[in-house]
Order: C-alpha cells, then structure tokens, then sequence
C-alpha cells in the first residue's frame, strides 16, 4: 500500500490593518517624551536619530506590526495635548502650513478614548500572544497620563471591558495559576475604585471568562466550583437588573459543558426560570432564544459518565425540547426559538450516542435527519444538514453493528457531493465511522467492504485528496474487521497492513505509526484465526512491542489487552500437534508471569479468566491442573479479582469436587475478613 504525501504550496497574503495605513500619518505627528514611557514625567532624554532607527529596527524583530496598535494609542493621545501656536511665536509662517486632509481631519478630531477603546477592542479580539496583558498596559499608561495632567479624559467602563475581553478571549495562562475570572475580578476591583461602575456588558464578559474556564483543562477539575460562581454571579445581575439573554446563555452554557452529572437537569432550569420572568415581565431583555435551547439540548446530548444508562431517556427529553421550541415559534409565542441545524444535529448526536443501549435509538436518529432533509428541501434553508449531522447518524448505526446502513448513508453524501454540494464531501471522520461499524459488524462480506473502502480512501488521497487521508483508527477498523472475518489468511493480511502502517511512517507519515492499540488488533486477529502457529506469531509481535518501547517508543509500549491477547491466542492453540500445544502453553505462561511482574500494567480479571481457559484447553485433567488452577484462582483472589466470570472459568477447568471446595474456601476467606 502505497501513500504519497503531496507538499502543499501555501500562498501568504499580508492585508493592511487599520495601524498600518495609519502609520505614515503616525510619524507625521511629533511626539512628546511624555508618550514614550509609562509617566509623563520622565527625566530621560529623547533618543538620537541612530537610537531611533535602531529601536524601529528591534521592533521589527519583535512583531513590528503587533506593536503598532499601541503606537497609535500613545500618539493620538499625544496629538490631543494642547501646544502653544509655532505660528504665532514666531511671527508668521502660517503661509508654509499645509492645509490637512480628510483622513487627517478624521483623526485630529477623533476622541482619544474612542481611539483608545477601539485599539483595545481590536487588540483583545486579535488572538495575538499576550493580547490582555498588553491590552492592560496600554490602560495603565493612559491612565498614569490622565493622572499626570496631559490628558483630560481618563479611561471609561468601556475601555476596562475591552481588557476584560482580552482575558476573556485570550489562551489561558500556563506559566501562572490565575484564572480569566481572576483577572477579570481584579480588574473590575480596580474599576470601582476609580469610581467606574461595572456594566452588564462587565458581567457578562465575567461569565464569559468562566466558561472559557469550564472548557480548559486546566481548570475542569473544578467544574462544579465554576457552575456555582456562574450562577452567583447570575442571581447578583438579576438583584441588580442588569441580566439578560446573554447573561442566561453564558450561565446555561456553562453548565452544559461541565462534568456535572446533572448538568442537563440544572441547565433546564435556569431556562425554565428564563421563561418564566419573560412570561411575567414580557422584557425582551430576557426572552430566550435559540441558544438558550440549544445549550441545555447540548447539555441532554453529552451524557457524563454516571448517567450513560439514562443516555435514551435523555435522547427523548431534547427531542421533546424540539417540539416545545418548534410549538413556541409556530404559535407566535417567541419569534426568537426557530429550531436551526444546530439544534436537530445536538438531537441526532444525542440519540446516536443513545443507541449503544437502545438499538431504536439509531432508527430515530435517522428519522431526525430525514426530517431535517424535508424541511430543507421545503425550503427552511436554516435546518440544511452538515457533514456533522449525517456523521453523527452513521455513528449510530455504527454503534449498534448495522453497517449496511450507515454505508447508505456515507453514499447519499457521495451523492449530494457529486451534485455540487461541497459541504457535505465525506472526510476521513465519515469513512472510518462506516469502517468501524463493519469492524463490530464481522464476518467475511463485512472485511471485504472495510478492504474496498480502505482501497477508496487511499485512491482519492493518492489524487490529491487529503481531506479523505487515513489515519490509524482508519486502519485499525480494517485489521478488526479482517480479524473477526475467519477469512483464510486473515490475520495475515492484517499485519501487512500492519507492517506497510511502519514502513509509511519511517518515510515521514508519522501521524500513520501504529499504536499500541493497532498491534492488540492484529494479536486478536491472529487469536481468532484457524492458523497452527497463532501464539508464535502472537508472541513475536508481543516481543517487539517490549524491545521498541524499552528503546523509547512508548506509542506501542504493551498493556493489560496486549498480554491478555497473547494468552488468549495460545489458550486457542487447540488445532497443533503436542510439540505446538505445548509450545502454546509455554507461551502463554510466559505472558502471564511477564505480566505480573510489570509496573505499567497489571493483571485485570479477564487475565484469569484467558489463563484457566488456557489451562482447560492445553493441560490434561487431572490432579496438576486441578493444583494449578487453584494457584491461579487463589491469586486472583489475593488481588480482589476473582469475580463471577473467574469463578465460572474455574468451575469449567477444575473437577467439580475441587472446583467445589476452592470456592468454598474462598468465600469462608470473604466471610472471616468482612467480619
């Protein structure tokens, strides 16, 4: 298998800012030493011609264009500082006075502080490195020229909400451990003692810090102190009047995107609330809107890890949010909650991770993309399906093993593709999402079509595709998919992908280096295979893995699944003579005693349950199995291992009689230690 990675040619066009153009006006306009440092009253000399060009050279050096900005800042605030007549002193010289132009004009006449706020805005808005922080010193030396007496005006609630924007926009720091919020709070401290009172747009920012926050990892860990802070700070505005749609939106976005278990139920209820005051006061400073629903259906879609169980009945509930938006805008109650494409693909998302519980889920899904597709074709331009929602069907069938249909659906893409609709070209998500449903899917028609499509994907990106490149999951699937297929040869097949996986990422494809989790693929093919020497060729892949991660590899560095596979694939060496049985069982002790003195991975209790198997099908019954399966059971015991399925196992590999009495022993063991 062959990829040609194509270099691409990227094209670079630099675009004029607003500073830039600015700029040969800029240096038109004289500046005063007080401009040049944080206070106006500064005892250093202005700098030589030499020193000058030599700073402007540094500057390019630094970003020149990112320094600009606030350039214009000092400089227009320097421009506004009264300057007795040149003209006049001297007696004349008007006639030598170039009369200004438009722009000039414009500028001369411009108030600072409207200067001053849109450089701050554009600033917190440029995603440049350290954006707040600089928008903070442009503040602060503004306001140590207003405190200074050059300057009339001093910085207004709008020029701090722009900071607190910055910080709201910005990356999050990671060489200090203060938040947005933090800053944000500090800074809003800082306004009221300049006798400046916080706005709603100063609150809401606030909360906008804090939702930032909930999505950064370094901050997740404290999702459910940040849902609380958000909702104080809520119930502070609507105290104060100053909440509204936004205000709600931030506060049930936030909560959406938490850990909390019940955070779709608490969403709800703000919106809940947020009904009710717009019932009761008709402000349309608080009407909800479409995001407002979108968030908490978003909230119903990602189910946490303790309420995965109720995953359908919470599918049903943002259906039912649906409905209730769709009845609210049909009846003219609220203009503002028209279901968009974002809100019906949240459902189908919801459902489509419903269906690994309710294999109905997946049939609703689809109905959910059909009606979506209905209401397009009817002309509702809005609800028009993206390659997101249609992915997110084949993931529910995908789910559930139906592959036949989420293939269906990876060919209606195709075919809107080919008709001119360049929005829902199938990507390397939408194909390795049908080849994983083949992969659960198994059986040999299910490898055969994984082959075809893996042949597909390597044909487009070959012609200069890349939006269609596999990746690793990609080739994965089909190695599962070969594995499960009982195909002759099979297993072999898989690890010449495999292997052909190593020899593309040697040659500069390092995103296609197989993983620890590609070779368990191809150990479990070789497990499931009818092949006389599967723990040999088991053992040897296993072997690699522990030599190149001893080198430093750790990508491929074996794990539980690794060693539990090898066991299994000599637990199934049934077909062999003696001298291949027993070769198996030897390989398979010895995955197990490796497995029990490493650090990185421990025995889990499907460890135990492969190694009695192993002992049921390659050791003669008798009194040395019965002795050995004992040894196995009581370690698993030790370990607090031995479940249900260990204790089956056991019953399977020993006489009943010792069978008996080792568990016996172990539940007396049980009894006397809970006692």
């Amino acid at each position: 298998m062959k990829i040609n990675r194509r270099a691409s040619t990227c094209v670079v066009r630099v675009i004029p800012t607003m500073a830039t153009l600015l700029l040969p006006l800029l240096v038109s306009i004289s500046t005063p030493l007080a401009c040049i440092g944080f206070s106006a009253n500064s005892g250093k000399q202005p700098p030589s011609s030499s020193s000058s060009s030599n700073q402007h050279q540094r500057r390019k050096k630094q970003g020149f264009t990112d320094k600009v900005v606030e350039d214009i800042v000092v400089r227009d605030v320097s421009a506004k500082i009264r300057r007795p007549n040149k003209s006049s002193a001297h007696g004349g010289g008007g006639a030598n006075k170039q009369p200004l132009n438009s722009r000039q004009r414009s500028f001369a006449q411009r108030d600072p502080i409207i200067s001053l706020n849109m450089n701050l805005d554009y600033l917190a808005k440029s995603g440049q490195r350290n954006a707040a922080k600089r928008c903070e010193e442009m503040l602060l030396r503004i306001e140590a020229m207003h405190e200074d007496g050059y300057y009339e005006k001093a910085p207004d609630v709008v020029s701090y909400n722009c900071v607190i924007n910055a910080y709201a926009h910005g990356r999050a720091s990671t060489t200090t451990n203060t938040s947005r919020s933090e800053e944000a709070r500090r800074l809003m401290e800082r306004m009221e003692e300049k006798g400046l009172k916080p706005n709603t747009i100063t609150w809401n920012t606030l909360l906008r810090c804090i939702l930032k926050e909930v999505g950064d990892r370094k901050w997740k860990q404290f999702s459910a102190k940040k849902v609380k802070e958000a909702e104080s700070i809520l119930i502070n505005m609507e105290s104060l009047g100053l909440s509204n749609t936004i205000s709600y939106n931030t506060v049930i976005s936030t909560i959406s995107k938490s850990k909390l278990d019940d955070a779709a139920e608490r969403a709800e209820s703000w919106l809940r609330r947020m009904m009710e005051l717009y019932e009761a006061t008709q402000s349309e400073k608080i009407q909800p809107d479409t995001c407002s629903f979108n968030s908490v259906i978003h909230a119903y879609a990602n189910t946490r890890s303790g309420n995965v169980t109720q995953a359908p009945q919470r599918a049903r509930r943002a259906e039912e949010l649906i409905h209730q938006m769709e009845s609210l805008y049909k009846s003219g109650e609220n203009d503002n909650v028209k279901p968009d494409v974002v809100t019906y693909s949240a459902v189908v998302n919801a459902y489509a991770k419903a269906a690994v519980h309710e294999a109905e889920c997946a049939s609703k899904a689809m109905n959910i993309l059909d009606k979506m597709v209905e209401l397009y074709n009817g002309g509702d331009k809005g609800v028009k399906p993206n390659k997101r929602t249609y992915t997110s069907a084949i993931n529910a069938f995908a789910r559930i093993g139906q592959a036949d249909t989420a293939d269906d659906i990876l060919s209606k893409m195709k075919v809107r593709h080919e008709e001119g609709d360049d929005s829902l070209k199938p990507d390397t998500v939408c194909y390795s999402s049908v080849l994983d449903a083949y992969a659960k899917m198994g059986g040999e028609e299910a490898a055969f079509r994984a082959e075809e499509l893996l042949q597909e994907m390597e044909d487009l990106y070959n012609n200069g595709d890349n939006d269609v490149k596999p990746n690793t999951q990609t080739y994965r699937s089909v190695i599962t998919a070969l594995g499960k297929s009982k195909q002759p040869r099979a297993a072999e097949k898989a690890e010449q992908i495999l292997e052909e996986m190593e020899y593309i990422s040697s040659h500069g494809a390092r995103d296609l280096a197989p993983n620890t989790i590609v070779y368990n693929a191809v150990i479990d093919a070789y497990a499931r295979s009818k092949s006389v020497s599967k723990a040999y060729r088991a053992e040897l892949l296993l072997e690699r893995m522990i030599e190149e991660s001893n080198k430093g590899k750790l990508s491929i560095r074996p794990d539980t699944i690794t060693f539990n596979s090898v066991i299994n694939a000599a637990a199934k060496s049934v077909h062999g003579d003696s001298v291949v049985r027993k070769e198996a069982y030897m390989i398979g002790l010895n995955a197990f005693k490796t497995l029990h003195g490493l650090d990185y991975c421990k025995p889990s209790s499907v460890t135990y349950v492969t190694f009695l198997k192993l002992l049921d099908n390659l050791v003669e019954s008798g009194t040395s199995r019965d002795y050995m399966a004992k040894k196995v059971f009581g370690l698993s015991s030790s370990l607090g291992l031995a479940n249900d399925l260990v204790k089956a196992q056991l019953r399977k590999t020993c006489s009943p009689l010792v069978a008996q009495n080792i568990l016996l022993s172990c539940d007396e063991k049980e009894d006397t230690n809970a006692t």
